[in-house]
């Protein structure tokens, strides 16, 4: 090894000329400057492209200042500036500039700094690439990437101002479910048939793109009439079947969402950001779906973003408007109290009552679920220590969030609250969904059953739903399960009531007791009162009410 390092410390060659030498091998940009001094010497093809006064550029970031987009402006000045105070060895940063043309060009900076003898930045080399040249073409799909989609869009609003056009923008819906059940190779595939299958399909004035991920535009030039909506109904009969790629089998739906130019906006970042909230409402609304921009759309858009500053405030505030609710749960053939189901609940200080199903879906998309998942469980158990004080075989309900479930430490912190606490593990029934307690059995099993053997109870909420798959109750580890309330509406019908009885000696058979939500009437208890159950849940015997309440009512 010692012998190698000197033969590269004799090795000798015309250092004087190895600029030139690089520049001319290469159609990357070439530079090499002085940090010391601010100036850069700068490869011709750059000089030529960019309009530079010369191969050498004193004070050279401040030129380059005036030609950096001023959205990319601080990326870049912030990733120099590193390097140039020492902090950093080196940088790779994307930025667009003005070239002579005045176009705006992506390039890719990377760079490595050399110190001085007394450590001090001395001088600063790399290399340059302009991606609008190097990587017009996706590689995976071999369609044109989203640098070409925005310089097509800039392209058609310039040249041709208020001729009409649309942007559909589509997203695999569960990308990842593919990922994490064969690998990222696999899932490339899936997007390359995808890509193929869809520009198959598309009409002669439309254009698909690949921008990131799992996502793809399509342009539509001189839009008429339900275009989109055609569109989206080949895609959506062609995704609706399980399809299979080298004897694997897989299953994807795609969502979207579209806007159109110059109706709801005359510029790129607009357009492109009216298709993304299209797009994302799709999702929220249950996925494999086609949404059309509206103003609807942007103030549902606005509204959830400030209500989600609003949740980040309080919740930084230690939770300042958020409060526990507290709905019963009783034996089904007694009636007695058996415990209660922890739900929370927000009064936002600008709204008012916020409802869960519009704040709890904004806590999960942005991860705050997380803190607030954090407390609600504490609360939680804090008030079941007083509250098995009166009655010691109370069962505290807590719902959980997959995200919380996933979290690395997360029975470990569940340990911590118990034990600080004292409140006995019996007491405790976390709850999660039945969609993400059967999608995602190999992420949560394990975790549920470190939780079980602490004794822990655990319920599958909503059961009936989702994938209402009645083999998977076997093998998934809850102690208790939930028959959503869509079963009690018309219990009256001789379907829900077998199903209900159905499922209670399904579930008997497998060792997992079963508790009916959504009970609102006496006639609804009669029937259903001596058919198994083991507990009820519903307005019949209790709303969700505070915990004063909650005590003074049920717990005397």
């Amino acid at each position: 090894m010692m012998e190698n390092d000197k033969r590269v410390q004799d090795f000798e060659y015309d250092k004087e000329h190895l600029f030139e030498a690089l520049a001319e091998s290469t159609e990357n940009y070439i530079y090499v400057g002085n940090m010391k001094t601010g100036t850069f010497r700068y490869s011709p093809n750059m000089v030529e492209e960019f309009g530079l006064p010369g191969q050498v550029v004193p004070d050279a970031a401040l030129f380059w200042a005036e030609k950096i987009h001023p959205h990319d402006s601080q990326v870049f000045l912030e990733a120099n500036q590193e390097v140039a105070d020492g902090r950093a060895e080196s940088h790779s940063v994307e930025y667009r500039a003005k070239n002579r043309s005045g176009e705006w060009v992506w390039l890719r900076c990377r760079g490595h700094m050399i110190r001085d003898e007394e450590g001090c930045p001395n001088l600063f080399a790399g290399i340059i690439t302009n991606l609008d040249k190097k990587n017009r073409v996706d590689h995976i799909t071999g369609l044109y990437n989203k640098f070409e989609f925005e310089k097509e869009v800039r392209r058609m609003i310039q040249e041709y101002p208020g001729v009409p056009f649309g942007i559909l923008q589509l997203g695999i819906d569960n990308f990842k479910n593919i990922n994490n059940l064969y690998d990222r190779v696999f899932g490339d595939e899936v997007i390359r048939i995808l890509s193929q299958k869809v520009s198959g399909i598309l009409p002669g004035n439309a254009k698909l793109y690949r921008m990131d991920g799992d996502e793809f535009c399509i342009i539509v030039k001189n839009p008429a009439g339900d275009i989109f909506e055609s569109i989206y109904r080949r895609i959506f009969e062609m995704c609706q079947h399980q399809q299979q790629y080298n004897d694997k089998r897989y299953y994807c739906t795609v969502s979207a969402g579209g806007t159109f130019y110059p109706k709801d906006a005359s510029d790129y970042l607009t357009l492109l950001k009216f298709a993304g909230y299209s797009m994302e409402y799709s999702k929220n609304q249950g996925k494999n779906r086609l949404t059309i921009f509206s103003d609807e759309i942007l103030e549902r858009k606005e509204r959830d973003l400030e209500l989600l500053e609003l949740l980040r405030e309080d919740i930084e505030n230690d939770f300042k408007h958020f409060t526990l609710y507290y709905q019963p749960q009783v034996e089904a053939r007694t009636g007695r109290i058996a415990g209660a189901e922890a739900l929370v609940r927000w009064n936002c200080e600008k709204y008012g009552n916020i409802p869960p199903y519009e704040f709890i879906p904004l806590l999960e998309r942005s991860s705050l679920i997380l803190p607030a998942g954090r407390w609600i469980f504490r609360q939680a158990v804090l008030q079941c220590r007083e509250w098995i004080k009166k009655q010691p075989d109370f069962l505290m309900s807590i719902n959980l969030s997959y995200l919380q479930v996933v979290e690395a430490d997360f029975v470990n912190f569940i340990c911590g609250v118990l034990e600080e606490t004292g409140v006995p593990s019996g007491n405790l029934l976390l709850e999660l969904t039945e969609t993400y307690l059967i999608r995602e059995q190999d992420r949560v099993n394990e975790k549920f059953r470190r939780i079980q053997d602490m004794g822990i109870s655990v319920a599958m909420d909503d059961f009936g739903t989702g994938y209402s798959s009645l083999g998977v109750l076997k093998n998934t580890p809850v102690d208790l399960v939930k028959i959503d309330q869509t079963f009690v509406r018309e219990i009256s019908s001789s379907f829900d009531v077998t199903f209900i009885r159905f499922i209670v000696a399904l579930c008997h058979d497998v060792g997992k007791e079963v508790c009916l939500e959504g009970l609102e009437t006496e006639d609804e208890y009669k029937v259903v009162k001596d058919i198994g159950l083991e507990y009820i849940q519903g307005y019949y015997f209790g709303r969700p009410v505070p915990a004063e309440t909650f005590e003074k009512n049920y717990l005397k």
